[in-house]
């Protein structure tokens, strides 16, 4: 890259960058003055972050094969959390002072709480994950890789949300009011947001497979981000009217616990099976593209026998830590997902994408960086291939 190029690149950085910190100061700002109370800031903080770090593990193991990048599950979360957030305030008071203008208030409160915000949100949520597919579609293999940008995107939403939401019923009604809302967002419908975006990233996940041909790779995310926002009005729409069914029966943990069963469950269970067919597809893929690389010595019988095994990579990855820790495990681990890599790219090439002369160049490198690391984990008395 001459110096033009890195002078363009250094612009673009410094400007995202800005950009960035510009909308952490403004969420920042929106939840200090929300909640200004110190203690029911870092209460709320707290009750809102530990259930988005258990959503956040369950979502990345249901991706056994590759590990998705750090950089880019920060980034999910981090849209999540900030930008979506901040982009869907905006459009909320937009979309809330035209219908006040055309129906009055109280018409925009409802309408706001039942379509409003599952469209506005579902929508900048959602971009995200086509932001990944533009920007780095090589890390987008599968209907189980958009599922799983989908649902991190969701956890981070959940959580800035949830800070807002604890910290206004601490101040209202005192610790009393403040668990049963955590009960009732982070635990019985903890799994919302991440399941209503996940929707959303599956489909795209699904249509980058369909290399360019074929109408349905362009309905297909467009379906998904319906599904997602049906979801989100089913949620939403269905607590205002179990509230009003219930009548004097009505309270928050029996209205939530009712719509978890009829909308956050299904759906979590329809999303739990298609992640896990998807996930067979990638271990069909792993078989099927590395057995060319044990013909011409890339990887060893032992070692293709163990990345097909879900059981040996394991038994393998606790070996590897057992004897070296982490820096050892996370060598290991990258042993794995740099043969998944080749492997996945190797399938995409068969089945028409263009990666043009970057694509062999691109897989020699990752046939050398798996010598290097065997080589490494040999010299640590370990083999990726060590039954």
């Amino acid at each position: 890259m001459g110096s033009g190029g890195r002078l363009r690149v250094g612009i673009i950085g410094c400007a995202l960058g800005g950009v960035t910190l510009t909308a952490l100061a403004l969420v920042a700002l929106v939840v200090v003055a929300s909640v200004p109370d110190p203690l029911a800031l870092g209460i709320s903080a707290v009750a809102a972050c530990v259930p988005a770090l258990v959503y956040a593990g369950i979502v990345l193991r249901l991706d056994r094969y590759e590990s998705e990048p750090k950089r880019n599950i920060v980034a999910c979360i981090a849209w999540g959390a900030v930008g979506a957030i901040l982009f869907s305030l905006l459009g909320g008071l937009f979309f809330q002072a035209v219908i006040a203008g055309s129906f009055g208030s109280e018409v925009a409160d409802v309408a706001s709480i039942v379509v409003g915000a599952p469209l506005i949100e579902e929508s900048f949520k959602g971009i995200a994950v086509l932001a990944l597919l533009f920007f780095a579609r090589d890390e987008i293999d599968s209907t189980l890789d958009g599922l799983v940008y989908g649902a991190l995107i969701g956890v981070g939403f959940a959580m800035t949300e949830n800070i807002l939401y604890f910290g206004q019923a601490y101040l209202d009604g005192g610790l009393g009011e403040f668990g049963a809302l955590v009960l009732g967002r982070a635990v019985l419908g903890g799994f919302g947001h991440p399941a209503y975006t996940a929707a959303t990233g599956a489909a795209i996940g699904w249509a980058r497979c369909r290399y360019g041909q074929g109408i349905l790779r362009l309905l297909a995310p467009v379906a998904g981000w319906t599904v997602a926002v049906g979801l989100h009005i089913a949620w939403n729409g269905g607590l205002l009217l179990t509230s009003a069914l219930l009548g004097e029966r009505a309270s928050l943990l029996k209205a939530v616990t009712i719509q978890a069963i009829l909308v956050i469950v299904p759906a979590v269970l329809v999303l739990a099976a298609i992640a896990r067919m998807s996930a067979r597809h990638e271990l069909a893929i792993l078989r099927e593209e590395l057995r060319s690389e044990v013909a011409r010595g890339s990887l060893t019988d032992a070692e293709y026998q163990t990345i097909i095994d879900e059981t040996k990579r394991q038994r393998s990855l606790a070996r590897a830590g057992a004897r070296g820790g982490r820096a050892l495990r996370r060598r290991q681990k990258a042993f794995f997902d740099t043969a998944a890599e080749l492997a996945f790219r190797r399938h995409h090439a068969r089945r028409g994408e263009s990666f043009g002369s970057d694509g062999h160049d691109r897989d020699d490198h990752d046939r050398l960086r798996l010598l290097a690391l065997r080589d490494e984990l040999a010299a640590a008395g370990v083999a990726p291939g060590e039954l």
